[in-house]
This record gives structure tokens, sequence and C-alpha cells, in this order.
């Protein structure tokens, strides 16, 4: 295996066939899926880049730091960097590991194609795991922790089916456009997926961002989820907010961060969930503005000590180019946008039965600190803060999140599985 930075890393296709026999469980119509886009699409994406004018300098853009947003400076260089970014290295990278497509049946949706990436076991008693990313996320997130399953084990001893699907309506996944899609629908979703891949007796899962709304839906709402892991925790209620004096200096400033960005940099949300229309019609339109639009989340929100290179950059934001997603993606924000709206809390079902693992990153924009999240959930089976990392913690500290989602399964898969 050859890596480079992040999602610039190549395993031998023959490891991904090693990982790609699903269990004979599996009650839906599993296809093996490679992507590749049409070298048309490469031709006309590169052709709308090159004649994209780049803004003229403002006060606000004309700026060593990214207080108002996307730089145009940075902008400026990103586009010559994008275009020469080989799309098709990225491709390999991700058909390296098993991709598949399985379409599941709702009464209310109707039938969805749902894409995922998956490492299977052959073990008897491995644990179904289901990984969920976020916006403006993919499950590109997840192929630098693929990568580390795949060298720590092999078939025959990997403890866990892994599934990392996209999201509805996401990158590679399929959704409605006769009806509004929800959270509620997109987890109802996920849990047919993993009922048609043969774990409807018991499955865990782990998400961050939109994927941990989703983790807690999933195990709210769900018998067949039996322990969910989370390494974003939004509060749902003023009751989850304490007293300072339960803080430590670290959850002081942490919190202080997460007022920061409610302030200053939460403005998306509202524009997402309330003229999803607007903002997708005009992104969609050319790859720059769309660049420039997620490039300063993808900037802004990881630790900075550690930022993403270029390349990671520029690979997710064309993923969402190439698979259309930012229109089809903004249905979370219309709950979020109007509770937002209206100064309220996002309400999310959530257990306080069930095992409940929480990694916390010092860059995530949104947090519970430790004493809230012990009161407020009694199941709180795991807890780790680390020190370095942000909101993309599959992306930037793969092992770390990995260990936690091992270590939190030790503690909570052989008590609490039925």
């Amino acid at each position: 295996m050859r890596c480079g930075n992040l999602l610039v890393c190549f395993a031998p296709l023959a490891v991904a066939s090693a990982f790609s026999s699903p269990p004979g469980i599996a009650t839906g119509a599993l296809d093996r899926f490679t992507l590749r886009v049409p070298d048309h699409h490469i031709r006309e994406f590169k052709t709308i880049l090159a004649v994209s004018k780049v803004g003229s300098k403002t006060w606000y853009n004309d700026r060593d730091d990214s207080t108002f947003g996307t730089t145009q400076r940075w902008l400026a260089g990103a586009k010559q960097a994008w275009l020469k970014l080989d799309w098709r290295k990225q491709e390999k990278r991700i058909n390296s590991v098993p991709n598949f497509k399985l379409t599941v049946n709702d009464s209310n949706v109707g039938p969805t194609t749902l894409h995922f990436a998956a490492l299977f076991s052959t073990k008897q008693d491995a644990i179904p795991l289901l990984f969920l990313h976020g916006w403006p996320g993919s499950f590109l997130e997840f192929l630098p922790m693929l990568d580390l399953l795949r060298k720590r084990y092999t078939p025959e001893n990997l403890p866990y089916h892994i599934i990392v699907p996209s999201l509805p309506h996401y990158g590679l996944s399929g959704g409605p456009s006769h009806v509004e899609l929800t959270l509620d629908a997109a987890a109802r979703l996920l849990h047919q997926l993993m009922a048609d891949l043969g774990f409807g007796d018991g499955f865990a899962v782990q998400g961050g961002d939109i994927g941990s709304f989703l983790a807690r839906i999933l195990c709210a709402e769900y018998s067949a989820c039996k322990a969910f892991h989370i390494n974003m925790l939004a509060p749902s209620s003023p009751h989850e907010l304490l007293s300072p004096d339960d803080l430590t200096q670290e959850e002081t400033d942490h919190v202080q961060r997460m007022l920061n960005f409610t302030s200053t940099g939460s403005a998306y949300i509202l524009e997402h969930g309330q003229r999803p229309s607007t903002i997708g019609l005009a992104l969609s339109s050319s790859p720059l503005a769309l660049l420039s639009w997620i490039g300063e989340k993808l900037i802004e929100w990881p630790d900075q000590r550690y930022p993403l290179p270029l390349e990671t950059i520029l690979t997710l934001v064309g993923f969402y180019w190439y698979t259309d997603t930012f229109p089809r993606s903004l249905y979370p924000y219309r709950a979020l946008a109007a509770s937002a709206s209206s100064g309220g809390y996002f309400s999310v079902p959530t257990s306080k039965e069930k095992p409940f693992g929480y990694s916390v990153f010092p860059a995530e924009n949104i947090l519970v600190p430790e004493a809230w999240a012990k009161q407020t959930y009694p199941n709180l089976a795991f807890y780790k803060r680390h020190d370095k990392g942000g909101h993309f913690a599959a992306l930037e500290q793969p092992e770390a999140l990995l260990q936690d989602v091992e270590e939190f399964l030790a503690k909570a898969w052989p008590t609490h599985a039925e």
C-alpha cells in the first residue's frame, strides 16, 4: 500500500476483493459498483472551471484569515490546482475498497438505491457496524479508516462487518424527488439497508455531523440498533446546559468556540434550510462557486494545527460536483433552520437506555461537555476527549476515532446485544 495525504492513498484492488463477500444472510440484491466519471464530464468540468471568474478583491476577501469566509487569494490558487488535479487518480483510490449498490423499498419514499462501501468479515460473530458521514462530507471521509482496518485485519479475523453508505441523496446514493426527504425518512432507509444486508437482528452505528443525528434517531427508533457512538453531540434543550462550575478549562474554552461558531459561522444553516432551491441552483452552476462555499468549511472546521491538504479538499468538493450532491443534500437543514430561526434547540430523538459512546475532538464546533452529557444521558458508556482533531474526525484522526469505537464496542456490545 502506498499512502500520501489522507485520500491520496492507493491499496491493491486484490485487497479490496478480499473483503467483498457479504454474509449469506443478506436478503437484498447487491450490485458491485465501480466509480468512473465519464470522460466528457471531466472535460466539461475543466472547461467550466477554466472560464469561471474569481471575484475581484474586496475589503472582505483580501485578508490573511477567514473571518469573512473564503479569501480571494485562496480561491484563485485552489482553482489553478484543481485544473491540474488527476481525477482518475482519486477514482482509483475510491475504487480500492469494495463498493456496492442496493435498492431498498420504503412505503413513503419508494424504491431507493443506496450506495455503500463495505469490508465484510467471514467471522460468524462479526458485529455489523454502520458509519455515517455528514455535510459537507461523504463516505470518502472514512477511506483512511478502512485502510487501517484492512492493514490490521484479514477477512477471517475482522471483528466487524463495516458498512459506510453515502447518505440518502448524498454522493452515489439516490433519493426521492416527488416527496421531501427528512432525517426520519433517511434513518428509515438506512435501517432498511442494514435489514436487507441481513443485519436486522442487531447492529451498531457511528456518526458525525448529520450522521450523528441519524445515529441517534436509529438507536432511538429501531430495536435492531443496539448501540451508538458519535463524535458530535448537539444540545437538544436548555436543560442540558449546567453551571460553568461543572466545566474544565478546556471545556470552557470549547464552549466559547461553540458560541462563536453559533454567532459568526452558522449562517449557512439558514440559507440551506430556508432557501435550498436558490443556493442549490446557484452552486450547481459553477464548480468554483461550489469550492468557495464548501471549501470554507473544509478549511475552518478541521483542527487548524493540522489543516487538510489542498488535494484532499479538491477531491472532496470534486466528488460533490461529479455526483451533483449539493442541491440534493440540503434536506437535513430544513428542520435545523426552523429551530435556529426561532431561537430554539434542535431536538433529536436519543435513546437513554442503549449504550452510548461520545468522542470529543477539540476543534469540533458543537459539543456537550462531559458533566452535562453524564447528567442528561445515564447510558453514556464511553467518553473520551482528544487533544487534536476537529469536525471531520474520521478524516483527520482516523486511528483515534477507530480506537474509540473499538473500545466502546468492547464495553457495550457483549453486555447489551440481544
